[in-house]
């Protein structure tokens, strides 16, 4: 049997219903903390044998913490609808606002409500400012009133009557995530939505709600795609998902090949890296070395930070289907020579292109008419002529 944390309920003075309890003559009990306790269950033990992990497990909040708050609703038939809020504190459980006011001869019907964006005002729930629905969780449990002495909330038994995606990515970083046909709990589906969230110590963001069959869910960091997912059916209440949008950094592994080769190990098809502005040939060498066991024409490699592509950088890398760099000014030659899966090719501003256009330039040896290249919408002009002692396309300054 699991075991509950006891508290005193905490009142303050109120003005709530002063008139009616003398029209009732003392048929009315206000708690206070001489007589009223709630007896609250453990926070909900959601655990990740249920989730896809990535990466470390992270099953969310697993206890109660000081600062919590539980929003109460008391329905009498005779005194209608009263609110409260219970906040956690060192020293347990206290009323945040108004007192309840409770019938001796009448058990109210008493919810419970754990929701970290919502609160009370006027008397009605609403969205904390700076909130946005679909981003915390929404726990709701009924409550068992054995008196006015005491009454039972029972979160230890609480399930979740939606899902939870956790979408691990960048530590402590902004992060957009756009939804289609996203239900989020306590709203309403909407064909197409945007969160700007920031994700947390462990590199994750989070949303709570209902995923249908060819919902997509798309993970921008600067504007650059790290990743997207298509739902194949309805994901079930209760059940924690996770997508991987994690992002391997030049600065946080002493060895990038071996980072990106146990994604290759681990079925990942998505690589996705930030490079310092002035990586080498030995950082490029090393990218090779952790692809190399990758199947021809199956991975998506997005490279963030790096202004300058080596030459031949990404020559023979038939694995990649696909290469997006943003953050990309200068390209040597022969960069993505004979890379004869590629399909797609994403750029940022160039500045320099070095390679004669009469051998495909650093497109050499690959089947340029089955690639999507996609230029930055501010790209300039490209004039081609010598420069530096070699051939090389640069951005026209007029």
């Amino acid at each position: 049997m699991r075991k509950f944390f006891q508290y005193v309920l905490m009142t303050v003075t109120a003005m709530m219903v002063t008139s009616c309890a003398s029209d009732i003559d003392g048929a009315l009990v206000k708690t206070d903390k001489s007589r009223t306790q709630f007896v609250v269950g453990d926070f909900p033990a959601f655990r990740d044998s249920q989730t896809r992990t990535v990466g470390t497990e992270d099953g969310g909040k697993t206890s109660w913490v000081d600062g919590d708050e539980i929003l109460l609703s008391f329905t009498s038939k005779i005194l209608g609808e009263q609110r409260a809020t219970l906040t956690k504190t060192s020293s347990g459980w206290e009323i945040k606002d108004s007192p309840i006011y409770m019938r001796e001869d009448e058990a109210p019907a008493v919810k419970a409500l754990y929701a970290p964006n919502y609160e009370w005002k006027d008397n009605t729930l609403s969205l904390k400012d700076g909130t946005v629905e679909g981003t915390g969780e929404y726990i709701e449990v009924d409550c068992d009133v054995h008196s006015a002495d005491e009454i039972i909330v029972p979160f230890n038994n609480a399930t979740r009557n939606y899902s939870r995606l956790r979408i691990a990515t960048i530590k402590n970083e902004p992060i957009t995530v756009g939804t289609e046909y996203f239900t989020p709990v306590a709203g309403s589906r909407e064909d197409s939505k945007e969160y700007s969230l920031t994700s947390d110590n462990n590199g994750n963001v989070f949303l709570y709600g209902s995923f249908v069959k060819n919902s997509t869910v798309t993970i921008k960091y600067n504007g650059t795609y790290l990743a997207n997912h298509a739902f194949t059916g309805t994901t079930e209440n209760g059940k924690s998902y996770a997508l991987d949008a994690t992002v391997i950094s030049e600065n946080s592994t002493d060895d990038i090949g071996t980072a990106i080769a146990n994604k290759i190990a681990d079925d990942k098809t998505n690589i996705n890296l930030i490079l310092t502005s002035e990586a080498d040939e030995n950082v490029f060498e090393n990218i090779q070395y952790g692809l190399m066991e990758a199947s021809n024409g199956t991975i998506n490699l997005t490279v963030m930070g790096c202004k300058k592509i080596p030459s031949s950088a990404f020559k023979h890398f038939t694995m990649l289907k696909s290469i997006t760099l943003p953050d990309v000014e200068e390209i040597g030659e022969y960069a993505f020579a004979n890379c004869t899966r590629l399909k797609k090719v994403v750029l940022g501003n160039l500045t320099k292109v070095y390679g004669n256009v009469g051998k495909k330039g650093i497109f050499d040896g690959c089947k340029t008419k089955d690639i999507d290249l996609v230029l930055s919408k501010d790209q300039k002009v490209m004039n081609g002529g010598k420069t530096e002692g070699g051939y090389c396309w640069t951005a026209d300054i007029t």
